[in-house]
């Protein structure tokens, strides 16, 4: 008797233990069926009509021009000039409203590399408030091996 009640205080009872597979297998199928079903919104862009490709053009173009350069690695605006004249952002507007009716049809935009694009699409929203009709993009044609 003595060894029947020392076998059952030996045993061990089981702790219950929560099988977790099918736990992980609904949190998948969820993930699954969010990543599905759901839609992102586009970003708003700017529309760029590009020219077709071909030999570059060495006549000057007509209305506006506006170079930028920017010093390397400069967070800064970089150096604008319009019509070959030095302008600073919070003049560029009035410069903008103050140009030939005739030059405010095309704004040609021209570039070096590292100049921020903040500054360039900036600079297209004041050419639009200032009732610039379109903007264009010019590229400097750079000799072989630049």
């Amino acid at each position: 008797m003595q060894r029947e009640s020392a076998m059952r205080g030996s045993r061990r009872r089981e702790q219950p233990r929560m099988n977790m597979a099918p736990l992980i297998d609904c949190v998948f199928l969820l993930l699954i069926f969010f990543m599905v079903s759901t839609t992102f919104a586009p970003l708003p862009g700017i529309r760029v009509k590009l020219p077709p490709p071909g030999r570059p053009s060495t006549e000057k173009p007509k209305g506006l021009i506006m170079r930028i350069a920017n010093p390397e690695g400069s967070e800064k605006f970089g150096t604008m000039v319009l019509n070959d004249e030095i302008v600073d952002v919070q003049d560029l507007i009035f410069k903008f409203q103050a140009a030939p009716d005739e030059a405010k049809n095309m704004l040609v935009i021209q570039s070096e590399r590292n100049v921020l694009h903040e500054q360039i699409v900036i600079i297209m929203d004041l050419a639009k408030r200032a009732g610039v009709d379109k903007i264009g993009f010019a590229m400097v044609a750079r000799g072989p091996g630049e």
